[in-house]
């Protein structure tokens, strides 16, 4: 840097080096380890240590970098570090969410262990229902979809859910439950499956006894489904076989023309 550029420039923190590890503290309800993710920082270290620093209270409780404080640790290598009491634990997800592996569920997990309760709630209805975690929270919020603006709400903590919201879940997941048991009992729910029924309710001629017996009789056929559109396509068929016209959804029609994204919010029968 030339002197020129120097007085342009200002010196903002301090990196600190120390083998101290005692000190350091892990933040709660950070993202679990992976191995793959543990490994791949071990050998570029090994490669070549860039002396990556890790961001800390000065607390010694890690904001970022856990993953390199453990392996540092474990090669009995010095911790570079930069104090800054700005970032707190509900950063964390924050500083995270743009970089690869900060999931869904990381975020769950987070929001969780400290107590929040519509992310407790999120958690226990995926148990509860054997459901995947966007499924879980679209649903809880009326949607096929999540939104940019939904999705938004979720990362940063401020994910709400209402008792309506949150009757409504129960009546629709229970149902998608009892059926997809029909034919997989106690497996973990499908996508497809999932997204298919919530439209099909979207529909004011859909009913849960007509979907049961169809299932029931013909569920051999949705064995090989995997996409949202072959649930609809098959489940479609088999729902509307023998009836007469005016009792048939034609969802796969319904699908195609995306009138379901018209109800979306909507209440449902």
């Amino acid at each position: 840097m030339s002197k020129k550029q120097d007085k342009k420039h200002k010196q903002y923190t301090v990196v600190y080096c120390t083998k101290d590890y005692s000190w350091f503290k892990k933040t709660k309800g950070n993202r679990p380890s992976k191995a793959s993710h543990y490994k791949k920082i071990k050998n570029s270290i090994v490669e070549k240590d860039l002396k990556m620093v890790l961001y800390v209270n000065s607390d010694g409780t890690i904001r970022e970098g856990h993953n390199t404080f453990d392996v540092r640790k474990d090669l009995n290598l010095p911790i570079y570090y930069i104090i800054n009491d700005d970032m707190t634990a509900l950063d964390v997800p924050r500083f995270n969410s743009s970089r690869d592996g900060w999931s869904y569920s990381n975020t769950v997990n987070f929001y969780a262990v400290r107590g929040r309760k519509p992310y407790l709630i999120v958690k226990e209805k995926m148990q509860q229902y054997k459901m995947p975690i966007q499924e879980t929270v679209g649903l809880l919020k009326g949607v096929t979809t999540i939104s940019s603006e939904t999705a938004e709400e979720f990362k940063w903590g401020g994910l709400t859910i209402s008792d309506k919201e949150l009757e409504t879940f129960d009546t629709i997941a229970g149902t998608i439950r009892k059926l997809y048991d029909i034919r997989y009992s106690g497996e973990k729910l499908r996508r497809g499956f999932i997204r298919t029924i919530f439209i099909a309710y979207k529909k004011a001629n859909f009913t849960v006894e007509r979907a049961r017996t169809a299932i029931k009789k013909s569920g051999a056929k949705l064995d090989g489904c995997r996409s949202t559109e072959d649930y609809i396509n098959t489940l479609g068929k088999i729902y509307d076989s023998g009836l007469e016209k005016s009792k048939k959804l034609n969802l796969s029609r319904f699908f195609e023309d995306k009138t379901y994204e018209k109800k979306e919010g909507e209440s449902l029968h």
